[in-house]
């Protein structure tokens, strides 16, 4: 049983004790005291159960409420949607669940439920974990028109990433220009074409994803992404960032390649570092600079600006610069 699944079979609703005729404030003395969350106004969770789940989990577990407190019928979307799917958000997730309702059935936002009135006709939907989220194609254009830029690029990449192993993926451009070509024309369609523009399947994580539109943002011509390379002993590896003219290659270094059981392939941390600092001899044995791009780069994009400069790739469009950096 996941920690989720746990959660969810233990969260206490304060109205069931009042219909058993108990004493439900002992609910809210236990959540002063700490033993129990305050998960919403009536509903709530073993305090280190709640703090054990993963900020998207506990997101989902809002899902899980709203459809027990409002009643099934509900068509969840925008981030609660992107939750349910396994689409990353960049940022915190919100602290209520969010559905689509019709423009005129009269329903308002709670400190529940964020209702978006564009009606729900029409509107591909399909079953997660047994609630009904907007599709994840309809799910990109719902929050590429409500998120951040950054945001809504890393949630597209992360539905329209093809796996290299499996194949796997979860929606494509040409499912989403489709769309939106039927929702046409509506406000934020030109946002949403900036989106997919800057999108691509081939992004293998958030950090990449936000990279990627910060090096725009620097006026960094755009790398090739996922560049096998290969040297006389044969496949050095996949590049996540590579600028052929300025022979310089650019890796994200999160932490999934040093925690995640599947990338490691029996590895221990410490044999992942010298696995990869001998890709990076071989990288250099054909001439390539190699960065590491971590997460305080992208935190202050000057270091970024930096990093990438001094081994002599500069940006194409100053003006870009300027506006990001202030300089």
């Amino acid at each position: 049983m996941t920690p989720l699944q746990l959660a969810q079979q233990s969260l206490i609703f304060a109205c069931d004790l009042g219909a058993l005729g108990r004493d439900d404030t002992r609910l809210s003395r236990a959540a002063r005291r700490g033993t129990l969350a305050r998960v919403k106004t009536g509903v709530y969770l073993d305090r280190p159960l709640w703090d054990g789940l993963r900020r998207d989990d506990q997101h989902r577990l809002l899902a899980v409420i709203a459809e027990r407190v409002a009643g099934p019928g509900l068509v969840f979307s925008h981030q609660t949607a992107a939750a349910l799917i396994g689409l990353p958000v960049l940022g915190r997730w919100p602290d209520r669940a969010h559905v689509l309702r019709e423009c005129a059935d009269g329903g308002r936002s709670t400190n529940l439920l964020v209702r978006h009135a564009i009606g729900v006709a029409g509107v591909p939907t399909e079953l997660r974990a047994g609630l009904t989220v907007t599709a994840p194609v309809r799910t990109v254009i719902d929050l590429a028109t409500t998120l951040p830029f950054d945001s809504a690029v890393v949630t597209t990449d992360a539905a329209l990433y093809r796996d290299r192993r499996t194949h796997r993926f979860i929606t494509t451009i040409d499912d989403v220009r489709e769309l939106l070509e039927r929702m046409a024309p509506f406000r934020g369609l030109r946002r949403v074409l900036a989106v997919l523009d800057a999108s691509t399947p081939l992004s293998e994580s958030v950090g990449e994803s936000l990279c990627r539109v910060i090096l725009a943002e620097l006026g960094f011509a755009a790398p090739e992404l996922q560049v096998e390379i290969r040297d006389a002993k044969g496949f050095i590896g996949f590049a996540d960032f590579t600028w052929r003219h300025a022979k310089v290659i650019a890796e994200f270094d999160g932490l999934r390649k040093y925690e995640d059981d599947d990338l490691r392939n029996g590895l221990s941390a410490s044999q992942v570092v010298v696995r990869e600092k001998l890709r990076e001899d071989r990288l250099r044995a054909l001439g390539y600079q190699v960065v590491r791009i971590i997460w305080s780069h992208l935190a202050d994009p000057v270091q970024l600006l930096k990093l990438l400069t001094d081994v002599g790739l500069m940006p194409v469009h100053t003006t870009r610069i300027l506006r990001h950096t202030g300089l």
